[in-house]
């Protein structure tokens, strides 16, 4: 079974408002339930530039971790460009076999990642 993690922002402000939290966490639910039924293993994982990336790079040591999947929100920001950087350095460091993609939601991201992995 592949294994994804999938990096974002938190859903709280600053980040995001309520309502577009809400919009956010249900589409997360809906790529989580997409992923398992896919056959992935996927969690998710919250980050932000203020609270660093120390439970991320502890996960990718101590996890089987085969994909980081960086959230829409780190990568539709420009300004969150040095914190996406952090955020593949990290995985490049840690889990060094791990491919690394961003979130491109023009794909469903069981076939994102089937892509990445050749199976499809």
């Amino acid at each position: 079974m592949i294994s994804v993690l999938h990096i974002g922002l938190p859903l709280v402000p600053p980040w995001l408002t309520a309502e577009d939290s809400k919009k956010i966490a249900a589409r997360l639910a809906d790529i989580r339930q997409k992923m398992e039924a896919a056959g992935y293993r996927y969690d998710i994982l919250h980050a932000s530039p203020d609270g660093g990336l120390t439970e991320f790079r502890d996960r990718l040591r101590t996890e089987r971790i085969d994909a980081v999947l960086i959230g829409g929100g780190v990568v539709g920001d420009p300004k969150l460009a040095a914190f996406k950087q952090q955020i593949i350095d990290a995985a490049r460091e840690e889990a060094p076999m791990a491919k690394v993609q961003e979130l491109d939601h023009t794909l469903e991201v069981p076939l994102q990642l089937g892509r990445a992995f050749g199976l499809l």
